[in-house]
């Protein structure tokens, strides 16, 4: 009994220890690019090895979009160590992404946790799609993140670029075969929004509470369209890059993919786009994608890309007073 208390004696204050897990105790650096201004309590090497490959994705895609970065300035990054200090931060209504763009803010703000390469892409995605609702605004918001998360998981390698590798997540489990395209082709981002908001709505609860959240309606067009809404709120995401990845690549749609995209950009609705670009109506559009979504693996292209390698990123200690300014600002504009 002796020994016992003796061990929980040397415990105690092992566990009275205050934890530096917070944001705040973290060590932050300050790593920048021509282009990108990241603030990250991630490593240094983990740091310069995303801030390259975000350059080098970043060249190829304004080229091909013939677009400029948002705001026309470097765009700040803040990368989070840890997925707790990241989740006090990150809005409700981006679900379980682990990168969000903060929608209006100046300059354009990207904020994730973790630096690693599969958070590459959804760091890009975040970029990607801030460029193409800035420069690209006639395009339908379907359109737009399909085409940003498209070109998120860009593979550059030597005098070469791949496009249309399958994005790290599983996009094949997301439902794909039941989306009803009529909904995903006139939804835009303050409506995803407000469906992932609601997706938390007890269907079950009473239909007085449901109407204040989802409209007024009887209790069972209420139900459906909660319903309806929170499934393409699940599988918006997936659906995008499954229908823009098969325009792109499908033999059937790839050799008017073009005439598609400026068709699209003149402000027609997608569906009357689909009949006058290739002569097919949404429901065989949506039959095309059913069996597009079965294929065991997804066609890519290496293309050819002459990249001019920037300059290496400088890298700096955060003083605590910037590391503050920066955690304050990131979380007045998240609210």
């Amino acid at each position: 009994m002796r020994r016992l208390i003796c061990c929980l004696t040397l415990l105690v204050p092992c566990v009275l220890q205050p934890a530096r897990s917070s944001a705040a105790d973290a060590k932050w650096i300050h790593a920048t690019t021509e282009h990108f201004d990241l603030y990250t309590s991630e490593s240094e090497g983990d740091a310069k090895a995303a801030l390259q490959h975000l350059e080098a994705v970043r060249a190829y895609f304004l080229a091909s979009t013939h677009s400029k970065d948002p705001g026309g300035q470097a765009v700040r990054i803040v990368a989070f160590h840890t997925p707790a200090d990241y989740s006090k931060y990150r809005p409700e209504e981006v679900g379980s992404a682990k990168a969000y763009a903060q929608v209006g803010a100046v300059p354009a703000t990207i904020a994730a946790v973790g630096l690693k390469p599969e958070i590459y892409e959804q760091i890009f995605r975040e970029y990607a799609q801030l460029v193409m609702d800035e420069y690209s605004p006639s395009l339908p918001y379907w359109f737009r993140a399909g085409l940003a998360d498209l070109y998120s998981t860009l593979k550059p390698a030597d005098n070469q670029i791949k496009l249309g590798i399958p994005p790290v997540r599983d996009y094949r489990s997301t439902g794909v075969a039941d989306l009803d395209l009529s909904m995903m082709f006139g939804i835009d981002h303050a409506a995803l929004l407000a469906a992932r908001n609601r997706q938390g709505v007890n269907f079950y609860a009473d239909n007085d509470a449901k109407a204040a959240v989802f409209g007024a309606g009887n209790a069972a067009q209420t139900t459906a369209l909660a319903q309806s809404q929170s499934a393409m709120a699940a599988d918006f995401q997936g659906g995008v890059w499954m229908l823009t990845h098969m325009i792109m690549f499908q033999p059937d749609y790839r050799p008017k993919f073009g005439e598609f995209v400026g068709t699209l950009g003149t402000g027609q609705p997608t569906g009357a786009v689909f009949n006058k670009v290739y002569g097919r109506s949404i429901s065989q559009v949506a039959a095309d994608l059913a069996i597009y979504a079965k294929m065991p693996s997804f066609s890519s292209a290496n293309l050819p890309f002459k990249y001019e390698k920037p300059a290496a990123p400088k890298v700096a200690a955060l003083t605590k007073e910037d590391q503050e300014r920066i955690l304050s600002d990131l979380s007045r504009k998240t609210k």
